[in-house]
C-alpha cells in the first residue's frame, strides 16, 4: 500500500502524472492529506475473494460489520462497510470513480446506514482504492466525517483476463471466478468485467470455540433458559422443567441443577460463514466525442443471496402463553405458563434470506474552457433493493393452537377445540419422543411466519466543476476549483403483514416508512504556493438540506518540502453528517443480548423510534505528519490524527436502561415491559444525539524495496496505534475510555489499541513469494456478568507463491497459498459465540489455489 501524501504510481514505480486524487478537486501529483492507496495487485496478493475482506487491509479501520453475526447483527448479513477510526458505519464516505453510491437498503442493529461495499464492482475491475484518513467534508459534504474510500476502476484493458480461485476451509469452500476484457469501440475504451462468488456454509458446530459445551455451557455463551423442551410456571408460582428435558432425544437441553428449569444450548445452529452467492457485472466507456470533450460512462449491477442460519426457533419472550389443563398433552394437569420456544433442534437451524439487487448508472463529460481551465459535469443514479425474510413464531396462531384451535383448516372464531380441522399443539418434549403425540408438519408450518421486509434506497447526484490556474505567485501557480452539486436520496422499508401487525413474537412490530432528502451545495478549493518549498490548500463547502439546516465546512492543509526526501504535512478541518431518513422516521425492532439480573443473559425485544428533531453530527479533526525517503526504495511515514466528534446519533443502549430500572429509576421502569411472570419482553428506545466521541492516534508505515543477486525484496509494515477513544454518553458526563475495549455497554464498537500489517515479498523472473503477518493487540471485554474480561492478542500469517508460465496467449499465473498458515483460532471472548466477529476471522487455516489467464 502506498501511503501518506503520495499519489498512485505507475507499474514501473515512477511518479504518476497529475490526476484528481481523492481528497482534492485540483489535478496534482501530491496531496497534503494522509492518503493510503491499495493497488489492484495488492488485493490479489492478499487473496481477497470477497469485498468484505477489504476492510482488514486498512489498519485504521475498526468496528465494521464485515463478518456474519446473526445474534447481534442479523439485519446486515451479506453486506460490508468501512468504519474508519471506529466513528460509525455511516461516517466513512464511499465513492466509485469519485462519485457517490446509494446507501444499503438495510440498517444495522444500532440504526446506522452505510454504503454496501459488497455490491459495488467486481474485484478484478479495481485499479486501486484510495483512502483519505482525515475528514473530507469540505470536499465531499455529509458522511465524510472519518474519511473517504474511493474505488477507482480500470479505464482500459489491453488483453482479456480470466481468474479463478478456490478456498479450502475445514468445513466449507469458497469459489471466486472473475473476468475482464477491453476493446476499442466508438473511438474510446470499452471495459467489461464480471464476477461470480459462492461460499458454502461453515457452521458454529464446526469449531470448538463457538460451542457452549466446550466451556461447560456458561451463561455468557449461546444458551437460553427458554428451551424446547421448556419450563412451565405452575399455579403455585413454582417453575417446573418439562419431564422429558434430559431425555437422550434432546442433546442440546440441560439443567444447571436438579431443580433448575430446562435450558437450551443453541450455539451449534449458527454460521461462522453463511451460504452465499453473488453475481456482479460492470461496463465502462471512456473516450473523446470531439472538440476536446471527453465522455465517460459506467454501469454496474450486483445480485446477491445470503442464507444465514439461526436456532430452530426463537425464545417466546413477548407473550406468556398459557397451556390449559384441557390440552391433552399437558402432563401437569393444570393451566401452566410456558417458558420455551416453538421448535427443537430436530428441525435443524432456521434459515433467513438476505437478498440484494443493486445497480448503478453514471456518466460525465469533461472539457477545456481555456488553455488553463477545465470543466466537468457528472451525473449518477444508483439503487438497491433488499429482502430480509426471517422466520419467527406467530403469536395469535400459537395461542390458539395451545387451546386446540390450531391448524391451517381451523377457524378459531367458529371451531371447536380439538375437533375437525382444529387441533392442539403439543409444546412438550413428548412431541419428539412419542409418535402418537407428534405435531403435524401442517400444524407447525401454520405457526410460523416471516418478516418479508423489503427495502429500497436510491440516490441521484448531479454536479459540475471548473478548475484551473488563477495566477502566478511565489514562484508557482495558484490553482483553484469551484463547483456545485445536487443530491436526492430516498430510503423506504415495506414490512410484511406479520411485522406490521406485531404477530412475530421475537422479531416484533414495525410499521412501514419512507422518506427522501434533497441537498444542494456549493464548494471550492484553492492551492497556493508559498516560498517554493510549501503549498497551502484552502477548501470549503456549504450544504443546504431542503426544509432543514444548512452547514458550512472548511478545511486548511499545508504541505512543506524543506529538503529533498522529506515532506511535512498538516491539516485542520470540520465535517458533519446529517441524520439519515432511517434515523428520522423509522421504527426499528431488534433483539440484542442483555443481562437482566445476575447471570441472566437473554435476547430481548427492543423498539427504537426515529426522531425528526435530531441534529446533524459534527466533527473537528486535525492531522500532522511526515514522509521521509532518505534513499531510493526506502520510505517512512508517520501521522498523528485527532477527531472530536460531537452530537453523535445513536440508538440508546438498552443495558443501562435495564440496570437503572432494576435500581428503581421511575423513568427507566416506564420504558420496560414485563409479563405477568416478570420476564422482560420489551425495551423502548430512541435515536438520540449523544454527547461526543474523542479519538486520536498514530499511523506509521515503512517500506523498503531493494535488488540483490537472488532477486528483488520488498518489506512493508503498517501500524495504527489508538491513543484515545473517549466516549461521553451525555453532556458533562465523565468520559468512558474505550481504547482496548469491546465497548459493549456504550455507543462504541470493538477497538483494539494496536493493529499491524507487515510482510516481506521476494520476486525473481517468473516467481514471487509473499509472507504477510497480521497483529491485533489484546483488549478488554466490558460485557456485564462475565468471568474473564481479557481477549488476548492475535498474530496470524499468510503465505503465497505465484509462478508465471509463458502459456496460452499473454501468460498464465498459478497461485497457491494459505491464509492463517498456522491455523490459529481466534482468541476466546466471552461473547455469544466465543469470539469477537468484528475483529477476528473464525475460518481457521484457508488453503487456496488460483489461476489467472491472460489472452
Amino acid at each position: 500500500m502506498a501511503q501518506a501524501q503520495d499519489s498512485p504510481t505507475d507499474e514501473a514505480g515512477d511518479a504518476a502524472p497529475e490526476i484528481v486524487v481523492t481528497g482534492s478537486l485540483i489535478r496534482q501529483s501530491t496531496v497534503s492529506t494522509p492518503l493510503t492507496v491499495v493497488a489492484g495487485g495488492e488485493i490479489s496478493a492478499r487473496a481477497v475473494t470477497n469485498p468484505s475482506e477489504l476492510v482488514s487491509m486498512i489498519p485504521g479501520n475498526s468496528g465494521s460489520e464485515a463478518g456474519v453475526d446473526q445474534l447481534n447483527q442479523p439485519l446486515t448479513s451479506g453486506t460490508a462497510q468501512f468504519n474508519l477510526r471506529n466513528l460509525g458505519l455511516g461516517s466513512t464516505l464511499v465513492l466509485v470513480n469519485n462519485r457517490r453510491q446509494t446507501l444499503a437498503a438495510v440498517a444495522s442493529s444500532d440504526g446506522s446506514t452505510f454504503v454496501d461495499i459488497n455490491s459495488l464492482v467486481p474485484l478484478i475491475a479495481i485499479q486501486r482504492i484510495e483512502v483519505v484518513k482525515d475528514g473530507a467534508g469540505a470536499t465531499y459534504g455529509s458522511d465524510a466525517v472519518a474519511g473517504v474510500v474511493n474505488f477507482i476502476t480500470r479505464k482500459s484493458v489491453d488483453r482479456p483476463e480470466v481468474s479463478a480461485r478456490v478456498n479450502f476451509i475445514d468445513g466449507a469452500r469458497q469459489i471466486d471466478v472473475q473476468g475482464i476484457a477491453g476493446v476499442r469501440a466508438g473511438g474510446g475504451d470499452l471495459v467489461l468485467a464480471a464476477s461470480y462468488y459462492e461460499s458454502t456454509r461453515l457452521g458454529t458446530d464446526e469449531r470448538a470455540f463457538s460451542q457452549a459445551k466446550t466451556f461447560g455451557r456458561p451463561s455468557w455463551h449461546s444458551v437460553s433458559g427458554f428451551g424446547m423442551p421448556g419450563s412451565y410456571i405452575l399455579q403455585n408460582g413454582t417453575t417446573a422443567a418439562d419431564p422429558d428435558c434430559l431425555a437422550p432425544a434432546f442433546p442440546d437441553s440441560f439443567k444447571n441443577s436438579a431443580t433448575d428449569r430446562c435450558r437450551f444450548d443453541f450455539s451449534g445452529y449458527f454460521d461462522l460463514i453463511p451460504k452465499e452467492r453473488r453475481i456482479q457485472a460492470m461496463a465502462t466507456w471512456n473516450g473523446s466525442i470531439g472538440d476536446g470533450i471527453d465522455l465517460n460512462l459506467e454501469g454496474a449491477y450486483a445480485h446477491s443471496k445470503t442464507y444465514t442460519a439461526s436456532s430452530p426457533s426463537f425464545p417466546i419472550l413477548a407473550v406468556s402463553p398459557v397451556v390449559p389443563a384441557s390440552n391433552p398433552y399437558n402432563p401437569f394437569g393444570q393451566d401452566v405458563r410456558m417458558l420455551g420456544r416453538l421448535l427443537n433442534g430436530a428441525y435443524g437451524p432456521s434459515i433467513a434470506l438476505n437478498q440484494y439487487d443493486t445497480f448503478r448508472l453514471a456518466g460525465g463529460v469533461t472539457g477545456q474552457l481555456t488553455a488553463k481551465w477545465n470543466w466537468s459535469v457528472n451525473a449518477t443514479y444508483s439503487q438497491q433493493n433488499s429482502l430480509y425474510d426471517k422466520p419467527d413464531t406467530l403469536k395469535t396462531p400459537l395461542l390458539n393452537a395451545l387451546r386446540g384451535l390450531g391448524g391451517p383448516n381451523c377457524n378459531p372464531l367458529t371451531g371447536t377445540p380439538g375437533t375437525g380441522g382444529c387441533v392442539y399443539f403439543n409444546p412438550f418434549g413428548s412431541a419428539y419422543i412419542n409418535p402418537t403425540k407428534a405435531n403435524s408438519t401442517a400444524l407447525v408450518n401454520s405457526l410460523i411466519g416471516t418478516s418479508n421486509q423489503r427495502g429500497k434506497t436510491s440516490l441521484v447526484t448531479v454536479d459540475g466543476l471548473v478548475s484551473g490556474d488563477l495566477a502566478e505567485f511565489a514562484g508557482g501557480t495558484i490553482q483553484a476549483a469551484l463547483g456545485a452539486q445536487y443530491r436526492r436520496g430516498s430510503f423506504r422499508h415495506d414490512n410484511g403483514d406479520f411485522m406490521n401487525n406485531g404477530e412475530l413474537i421475537t422479531l416484533g412490530q414495525a410499521p412501514d416508512f419512507g422518506g427522501t432528502q434533497e441537498v444542494a451545495s456549493v464548494f471550492g478549493e484553492m492551492k497556493v504556493p508559498m516560498t517554493g518549498i510549501a503549498e497551502l490548500t484552502l477548501s470549503g463547502r456549504y450544504e443546504k438540506y431542503a426544509d432543514s439546516f444548512g452547514r458550512f465546512t472548511p478545511k486548511v492543509s499545508l504541505l512543506v518540502n524543506p529538503v529533498d526526501g522529506l515532506t511535512l504535512r498538516g491539516s485542520w478541518g470540520k465535517a458533519f453528517r446529517a441524520p439519515s431518513v432511517f434515523q428520522l422516521r423509522a421504527v426499528q425492532s431488534a433483539q440484542p443480548s442483555v443481562q437482566d439480573g445476575a447471570g441472566n443473559f437473554i435476547f430481548v425485544n427492543t423498539q427504537t423510534s426515529g426522531d425528526p428533531t435530531l441534529r446533524p453530527e459534527k466533527s473537528t479533526n486535525w492531522n500532522i505528519g511526515a514522509t521521509l525517503a532518505p534513499v531510493s526504495g526506502l520510505e517512512f511515514n508517520v501521522d498523528y490524527w485527532d477527531f472530536n466528534y460531537q452530537d453523535l446519533i445513536v440508538k440508546e443502549n438498552p443495558q443501562p436502561i435495564i440496570n437503572a430500572a432494576r435500581s428503581g429509576d421511575a423513568t427507566a421502569l416506564s420504558r420496560l415491559t414485563r409479563d405477568v411472570n416478570g420476564t422482560l419482553t420489551l425495551v423502548r428506545l430512541k435515536f438520540i444525539n449523544a454527547s461526543a466521541v474523542k479519538v486520536a492516534g498514530i499511523d506509521a508505515s515503512a517500506r523498503y524495496r531493494f535488488e540483490t543477486g537472488i532477486g528483488q525484496f520488498r518489506l512493508n509494515a503498517d501500524w495504527t496505534h489508538v491513543t484515545k477513544y473517549d466516549v461521553l454518553l451525555t453532556a458533562g458526563a465523565a468520559p468512558i475510555n474505550g481504547v482496548g475495549n469491546v465497548n459493549f455497554n456504550n455507543l462504541g464498537r470493538s477497538m483494539p489499541q494496536d493493529r499491524v500489517e507487515y510482510g516481506i515479498s521476494w520476486s525473481k523472473g517468473s516467481s514471487e513469494l509473499n509472507l504477510r503477518g497480521h497483529y491485533i493487540s489484546g483488549y478488554k471485554n466490558d460485557r456485564t456478568g462475565i468471568t474473564n474480561t481479557r481477549i488476548d492478542d492475535w498474530n496470524s500469517f499468510d503465505l503465497q507463491y505465484n509462478v508465471t508460465f509463458d502459456g496460452i496467449g499473454g501468460g498464465t499465473v498459478l497461485t497457491v497459498g494459505a491464509i492463517n498458515l498456522f491455523d490459529k483460532a481466534p482468541p476466546l471472548a466471552q461473547l455469544n459465540l466465543g469470539f469477537d466477529p468484528m475483529v477476528h476471522d473464525p475460518r481457521g487455516r484457508v488453503i487456496y489455489i488460483g489461476l489467472n489467464q491472460r489472452f
